[in-house]
């Protein structure tokens, strides 16, 4: 029996889908820059996001074209930005200690191969009427973790609110680790369906799972 995995993006919608997008974004024009460990998170996120925009402006026709070419890209830009580690403990909660090492190894990197491929299809829908307002960050210089707050504005809509949970790395750099959608939180929601795939058929029913729908694109 084929085990069915939750798709986030659709659940939420076509106008959350363009939130993830935005988020995106803004990982992938960190990446563009060298990280500079004094720089605050809130600042890289903003100073950067202009940048990318351009990028994209300049390189779309190609990777309309060549969706290999996108999801490359993607990946050489992004995966460096999430803290992957931590994303994978959050996920497997409970079951991290317990997974087999060579499963759990397949499984971050099956997870973190579906998210960048997703993140790269949504990519195109971007439309460039979104506006993002930074709220005032209350800032630790001394702190591991961090909280972005933002607001996405789309023409005669409501804002959305859309959170950055960072975490400090060992070496300074900020990464991402959790992206929270009107106040839903993206590893969480993925944690609680997992875990009950987990329960029901086994950790390496998930990760098959995860493997396949990846290279089923």
């Amino acid at each position: 029996m084929t085990t069915q995995l939750p798709r986030f993006n659709n659940r939420l919608g076509m106008r959350v889908s363009g939130i993830v997008l935005s988020a995106v974004m803004m990982v992938v024009s960190m990446a563009a820059q060298p990280a500079r460990a004094e720089q605050r998170p809130d600042t890289l996120l903003r100073e950067t996001v202009e940048q990318l925009l351009a990028e994209l402006d300049s390189n779309r026709s190609t990777l309309a074209a060549d969706k290999g070419q996108l999801y490359d890209l993607v990946n050489r830009l992004v995966r460096a930005q999430f803290a992957v580690d931590k994303i994978t403990r959050l996920i497997l909660g409970a079951h991290f200690k317990t997974a087999d090492p060579d499963l759990r190894h397949r499984f971050t990197r099956a997870f973190m191969d579906l998210m960048i491929r997703t993140y790269a299809t949504v990519m195109f829908e971007y439309t460039g009427q979104e506006e993002i307002e930074y709220l005032p960050l209350a800032f630790d210089e001394s702190a591991r973790t961090a909280l972005v707050l933002t607001r996405v504005r789309y023409p005669g809509q409501a804002p959305v609110p859309v959170d950055y949970a960072f975490l400090r790395s060992a070496d300074g750099r900020w990464q991402i680790y959790d992206v929270r959608l009107d106040g839903i939180s993206l590893v969480l929601s993925y944690r609680r369906s997992y875990d009950q795939i987990i329960r029901t058929k086994g950790f390496e029913a998930l990760v098959y799972a995860l493997e396949t729908q990846d290279a089923d694109g």
